[in-house]
């Protein structure tokens, strides 16, 4: 009789452990699910509130656009071809025809130079024009025009960006590289002017009335 007691004392006891084991896996399995459910609603809450600034930040991004005007500063003459740069140094073809008015001779209508010739056109009230012809793949690729000690380099130091501006004549084939210097540019103060080309367009540089609105920083 006691034997039969104990069993179904100790039976007794395993249903209720197994019973309460069985309890408390369900709670904690709900919990888990819970967990799991509000992790993944937190994910997606933080999604879309980077979504929402991001989205923000693009509608208040601010567009600069250049815009064509007059000024008093020294303009820096460069073409942009075939993505190669040739500064056209207009104070090397000045300080050649001064030669010639010191001399007392008349100025000479063309002139060579080592990567490009000009003609020179004058006109009234100390007007002229000068046309650059550049010479067969004349010009430097954009990392050695712009490496340390370069030309933009030794430019942008003797030219400061409160007396200069730098003009380029584009060549179609090398917006892309003409809209990242023009950004470098800008963040160095420049101001930038730029005139569309293309290989058979003339090259000119004109002073006096005729230069008026031509060769204009943006």
């Amino acid at each position: 009789m006691r034997k039969k007691q104990t069993f179904s004392s100790n039976l007794q006891n395993y249903l209720n452990l197994d019973s309460l084991v069985d309890i408390v896996s369900n709670n904690v399995g709900i919990l888990v699910i819970l967990a799991v459910f509000m992790a993944v609603f937190s994910l997606i809450d933080k999604s879309e509130k980077v979504l929402s600034e991001e989205q923000s930040y693009k509608k208040t991004e601010k567009l600069k656009i250049p815009w064509s005007h007059a000024t008093q500063k020294n303009s820096l003459l460069i073409l942009l071809n075939d993505d190669r740069l040739l500064y056209l140094d207009r104070a090397l073809v000045y300080k050649r025809l001064k030669n010639y008015l010191s001399d007392n001779e008349p100025l000479p209508k063309e002139l060579n130079f080592d990567d490009y010739s000009i003609k020179l056109t004058t006109g009234g009230r100390h007007s002229h024009c000068i046309e650059f012809l550049p010479s067969p793949s004349a010009g430097q690729w954009w990392h050695n025009f712009s490496r340390h000690g370069g030309i933009m380099q030794t430019l942008m130091k003797k030219y400061p960006p409160e007396q200069n501006y730098f003009f380029f004549w584009v060549n179609t084939d090398s917006f892309d590289l003409f809209r990242e210097i023009r950004k470098n540019l800008w963040k160095q103060n420049f101001e930038v002017g730029w005139k569309p080309i293309r290989k058979e367009s003339a090259i000119s540089y004109c002073s006096g009335d005729s230069q008026s609105g031509k060769i204009n920083p943006q």
